[in-house]
């Protein structure tokens, strides 16, 4: 689905909205909207496994495939475009929390997550303001590892806007996290919006929408607040 298509759908409130809380534990043996790939959807790379997530016997988890080559399905990149929209400012999705595996024999992982959202431009139709942005900091897997609990910051000063889909390029990231269309998952050393190619299978589980301490969040709130002011003044 085009991004401004999805900006639009946004905008117009028929999609469905993140909050705080909401967890994706695949207990329900799918992938909960979760797809695979850079241009199209690889679900055949995408599996449910229905044992042997971090809560052991019995515990669903999703697992993905990627065999290195430079098309879809080459590089662990997993994205949602359905639960994980809305308003993350004003739902206080400040991090999401998840359980990560490397299964793979002897490639570390680099996971970060990315965003894509914003609004369509006033100023200028036809684009909007907010773009692509990624996790700064990412969560490094070695090889052959057990279940890791990786927290993924979202204030505005973790993220790092990057390019990516048309060309598109991370300018307002205040905007993109008022509107997020996508959320991505992937494996990439420094920040990006499509991960790189490698041979490695990865496990997924308990993806969730939890605050930051308070410490965080008061520091997130200044940076906010400054933002805000800065667009004001301008």
């Amino acid at each position: 689905m085009p991004a401004l298509f999805l900006l639009l759908l946004l905008q117009s409130g028929t999609a469905l909205a993140a909050r705080v809380g909401q967890i994706d534990d695949f207990e329900d043996g799918t992938r909960q909207a979760w797809e695979m790939g850079l241009l199209a959807a690889t679900t055949s790379n995408m599996t449910n496994v229905a044992d042997g997530g971090p809560g052991g016997m019995s515990d669903n988890y999703l697992e993905g495939v990627s065999d290195g080559t430079l098309v879809a399905g080459g590089g662990l990149t997993f994205f949602n475009q359905n639960q994980w929209s809305g308003d993350y400012t004003s739902a206080g999705i400040t991090s999401i929390a998840m359980d990560l595996k490397n299964f793979s024999s002897s490639e570390p992982l680099h996971i970060r997550l990315a965003i894509e959202g914003g609004f369509l431009d006033p100023v200028n139709p036809g684009s909007f303001i907010g773009g692509l942005f990624a996790t700064s900091a990412n969560i490094s897997l070695e090889a052959g590892t057990g279940w890791t609990h990786a927290v993924f910051s979202l204030l505005p000063a973790a993220l790092t806007p990057v390019s990516g889909r048309s060309g598109v390029t991370g300018n307002d990231v205040l905007a993109a996290l008022g509107n997020v269309t996508e959320l991505r998952l992937l494996n990439s050393e420094l920040p990006d919006w499509n991960g790189l190619p490698v041979s490695a299978t990865l496990g997924i589980d308990n993806i969730q929408a939890v605050p930051l301490p308070p410490t965080a969040l008061l520091f997130g709130s200044g940076l906010l607040g400054l933002g805000i002011w800065q667009r004001r003044r301008r």
